[in-house]
């Protein structure tokens, strides 16, 4: 029936479906998300480290005219996110607070997006009406109340990782609405354009993050496995039953074909997808732009991501091979990275959090556990209630097994092995996150399925309070870490969890003292920078003192270091241990001959921020040891 075929909807149908949709679950689910969000980052006092504050500043200086088309100082992860805040920026002001704005309306759109997949699975699974809105209430409400190591990360403006998650769940989501169309015969016409969306969200996914490789991996093996598989049975088909060749007709792309036609069909459908390419062109459009121009170093530097000569410094001494590399690296993820997705775990937090955590760990290993033996049974046993279930969460585990093979495989997961102490890696970890609501989903589902079907022989009732009441429990341990985190430790940066939480009294000191240019690490400089709006310029000298270059070296922001090269006595921050009373950079000064102002601020436990002022001469900054010793930085 075509659409001038279609009855009109009679108004009382409209208001009904309208009604329907109201009442929906989806809407609880956003609540429920937006508030838990927005009372995490009340609950932290909107603290930001300095790789959040510098996206901060390429907002700010976008509404200032700058075109920048990746993250300050690097040639990956594109400036997305950096153009999405500065809307919010010429909306409302710069501030903190709209800083996490941005991720957190963005995660509500990953919970939406939760909330249609889960949709597409259950009906494919062909799930009763009650089992479906069941697997997609779950799965919905377990991404809403996400892990808190998760949504720490996901509210985290480190230049582009909520935005990631956004696009690989579109991914999987066309991916799989590709094959399902695919094999329900859709003409071509709309599998054009489903290549086309395909390839564009590749595209521009790489641009933002290259992170997204784990999710093309999977909808890569996705589309592959139904390609051979759909092949495998054309050509089987004769073999089955040769009678019926060329004389079986088949609806296929809109045609009437035969059987024998079948497969000619088939390649010709396939050709589609080379659709995908331009697509994927004008997605990377703004890397490819920028590449041109720059020797293509972003993309050499994505090819040579699973090359052990790109880990890190310190590590290339005790890596000679890259079986050793993936050896730790597996052994990073199995102990330290994957719990903490799971758990949501912090690297470090209260023995009462990690009792809490430790519950919600095992829960969450149950049901991986769970989906993974009910899809392996699924293979050997063909039993329709187990078919559903692979076809419920095939994808979604695909991708997590995928997920756990980039972090594995890939040297930019190498910094972790620095220190397990600190979680230097952990956050190429993280898209496991987007599956794991899934496998909560399907586990509670088919038990819910069990429970239902038993009738009245088990007291339904009563199972289905006590499975819930467990559900419920984990959701309840997760809502209670977020009020039970520190919140001054929580959003403070892995490779410097010392610096300031609060560096209010310090801005005002500053300003006060008409401070305007002044030397500082990253991690103390970027977030004053960014709150006074560039009001006070700070850079970090360690790009002089470690590198042992020359002074033309433009750091992450060339105007920044060129700003305090040529600074009239600019003044000094650096990170003290708050027992020591005479601390390196004073002796410095003291020994040159430099008079000055000093005063210290707390900044974590243990540590003071030292600001030095009111220098009688400029003093500059030299690549010696003493300079060195006088600016301690973090990992």
């Amino acid at each position: 029936m075509t659409a001038e075929q279609r009855p009109p909807i009679a108004p009382q149908q409209f208001q009904r479906h309208r009604y329907t949709a109201l009442r929906s679950p989806l809407w609880l689910c956003l609540l429920v998300a937006l508030l838990i969000r927005v009372w995490l980052t009340y609950h932290t006092h909107g603290v930001i480290d300095g790789d959040e504050a510098m996206v901060g500043i390429q907002a700010q200086h976008i509404l200032r005219g700058e075109h920048p088309v990746y993250y300050y100082g690097q040639h990956y992860m594109g400036s997305l996110e950096a153009y999405l805040m500065a809307v919010l920026f010429a909306i409302a002001g710069p501030s903190v607070w709209m800083l996490r704005a941005e991720p957190i309306l963005l995660s509500l759109v990953v919970v939406w997006l939760t909330w249609k997949f889960a949709g597409v699975l259950a009906n494919t699974a062909q799930l009763t009406s009650s089992a479906q809105q069941v697997f997609k209430t779950l799965a919905t409400l377990c991404a809403a109340v996400s892990p808190l190591y998760d949504t720490v990360l996901e509210l985290r403006t480190l230049g582009g990782y909520i935005e990631t998650f956004v696009l690989m769940l579109c991914l999987l989501l066309a991916a799989f609405q590709l094959t399902r169309r695919w094999q329900a015969g859709a003409a071509n016409k709309e599998l054009a354009w489903r290549w086309a969306v395909i390839g564009f969200i590749v595209g521009l996914g790489f641009w933002v993050d290259q992170l997204i490789v784990s999710t093309v991996l999977a909808a890569t093996l996705w589309i592959g496995g139904f390609c051979l598989g759909r092949f495998r049975s054309i050509v089987g088909a004769p073999l089955a039953g040769a009678l019926g060749w060329g004389g079986e007709t088949l609806g296929w792309g809109g045609e009437q074909v035969t059987l024998g036609g079948k497969a000619h069909a088939f390649l010709k459908s396939f050709w589609f997808a080379t659709i995908a390419i331009p697509a994927c062109l004008l997605g990377a459009a703004p890397a490819v732009v920028w590449g041109a121009t720059h020797k293509w170093t972003n993309f050499i530097y994505v090819l040579q991501l699973g090359s052990i000569k790109t880990i890190n410094v310190d590590l290339r001494p005790r890596y000679t091979s890259q079986f050793a590399l993936i050896r730790d690296q597996t052994y990073l993820y199995k102990t330290y990275v994957a719990p903490r997705v799971i758990s949501g775990a912090l690297p470090i937090e209260s023995s009462l959090l990690t009792a809490m955590h430790t519950f919600a760990l095992w829960i969450g290993l149950f049901c991986i556990v769970a989906t993974l033996a009910l899809i392996a049974l699924s293979l050997v046993w063909h039993h329709p209630e187990l078919k559903r279930m692979r076809q419920l969460c095939g994808l979604p585990l695909l991708f997590a097994l995928c997920t756990a093979f980039t972090f594995c495989t890939s040297t930019a997961s190498s910094a972790g092995l620095i220190s397990f102490q600190y979680d230097l890696a952990g956050r190429y970890a993280t898209p496991l996150m987007l599956a794991l609501p899934f496998f909560f989903a399907t586990t509670f589902t088919l038990a819910y399925m069990y429970i239902h079907k038993l009738g009245r022989k088990v007291c339904p009732p009563l199972a289905l309070v006590i499975l819930f009441a467990l559900l419920f429990a984990y959701l309840g341990t997760q809502v209670a870490t977020y009020a039970l985190t520190d919140p001054d430790a929580t959003y403070q940066s892995p490779s410097c969890p010392i610096a300031p939480a609060n560096n209010d009294p310090i801005i005002a000191y500053l300003q006060h003292e008409h401070v305007h240019y002044a030397w500082a690490i990253t991690w103390i400089g970027n977030p004053i920078i960014f709150k006074t709006n560039d009001g006070i310029i700070l850079s970090d000298p360690r790009l002089i003192i470690n590198r042992f270059i020359n002074y033309h070296d433009p750091g992450r922001y060339p105007a920044y270091t060129k700003a305090l090269l040529h600074a009239d006595r600019p003044a000094m921050l650096t990170l003290v241990m708050h027992q020591d009373t005479y601390p390196m950079l004073l002796r410095l000064l003291d020994s040159r001959h430099v008079t000055y102002k000093a005063r210290r601020f707390p900044s974590e436990p243990g540590y003071d921020v030292l600001v030095v002022t009111s220098l009688s001469r400029t003093l500059p900054i030299e690549a010696t040891h003493t300079f060195t010793a006088a600016f301690p930085g973090c990992i």
